[in-house]
């Protein structure tokens, strides 16, 4: 565990924390594992939290204002999701024509995500999860990237 505290971009920034900041447990009586009236003092960073609740046998309860999926399998696999988008699967299946509204959707792209009914995104959608479209979105046929470097 790294002891480093970050925003939420995974930037270090002291004005604003983000993961488990400044917490303190105290070993109780006859305590085994940590010590009879001694006080631990740590921090954990986001990515060092992950980690931990991945190895803990009964997972944390989730609750958010912001997410409709409230249990710790959704949110795994939401973050799993974030993870393969940022590091290229999320283009690579529309480049292939996959649907990408899911990280492990085996199924050809059938539709495109317009925002504000013009502007094209890279969100390709198949059939099973058309409706992960947002309110000012629309779905239109796929558009594939066709683009052609010309010399």
């Amino acid at each position: 565990m790294c002891h480093e505290i970050t925003t939420g971009t995974g930037k270090w920034k002291s004005d604003v924390p983000c993961g488990l900041y400044r917490a303190k447990v105290t070993g109780g009586y006859q305590s085994y594992h940590l010590f009879d009236i001694t006080t631990y003092n740590f921090s954990f960073c986001e990515l060092c939290l992950r980690k931990l609740f991945i190895q803990c046998k009964i997972k944390p309860e989730i609750t958010s204002d912001y997410h409709q999926n409230n249990t710790w399998e959704d949110d795994q696999n939401d973050y799993e999701y974030r993870l393969w988008k940022d590091n290229g699967g999320y283009h690579q299946a529309y480049l292939d024509r996959k649907c990408n509204a899911v990280k492990s959707c085996p199924n050809d792209a059938v539709y495109t995500v317009l925002h504000n009914r013009t502007d094209v995104t890279e969100q390709a959608l198949c059939e099973e999860h058309k409706d992960h479209v947002d309110l000012n979105s629309s779905a239109a046929p796929f558009i594939p990237n066709n683009l052609k470097i010309i010399r």
